[in-house]
């Protein structure tokens, strides 16, 4: 079964070995989370919670293996991009510019106050210190 937008609508009715296949097969393609494969899983709200399990589960039997990070890495990825979130696309009317003249408005004198010095108070002597001589 191919991986595409129209091929998710079937997934639903997949058993889980054969969802767990097609999952698999996602991940390792790396697809872009804002790639429409991604987009068609998240518009199926009980398709998301399934898709989930598969990649715990694929996180589980990687564990141990000798791809066990390259495979953590690309099963972060597909949860990262099933929590994606598409912004809705807002289309607005163009307003036309209104060109205006400025006015010249004086700019506003801002006084700088100097901070005032410090007193420094007078260094603390040294306590004395007695020595010993070896006996």
């Amino acid at each position: 079964m191919a991986i595409g937008p129209s091929a998710v609508e079937r997934w639903l009715d997949l058993s889980t070995e054969e969802l767990r296949a097609q999952v698999k097969q996602l991940v390792s393609a790396r697809l872009p989370g804002d790639h429409a494969v991604w987009q068609a899983i998240r518009r199926h709200p009980a398709l998301v919670p399934r898709v989930r399990g598969v990649l715990s589960g694929l996180a589980a039997t990687a564990a141990g293996s000798k791809d066990e990070a390259m495979q953590k890495v690309w099963i972060s990825k597909a949860r990262a991009a099933l929590d994606q979130t598409t912004p809705a696309v807002v289309k607005t009317a163009r307003k036309p510019v209104v060109k205006e003249d400025p006015v010249a408005e004086p700019e506003p004198v801002i006084e700088l106050k100097q901070p005032e010095p410090q007193q420094k108070q007078p260094p603390k002597p040294a306590p004395t210190m007695l020595f010993q001589e070896p006996s």
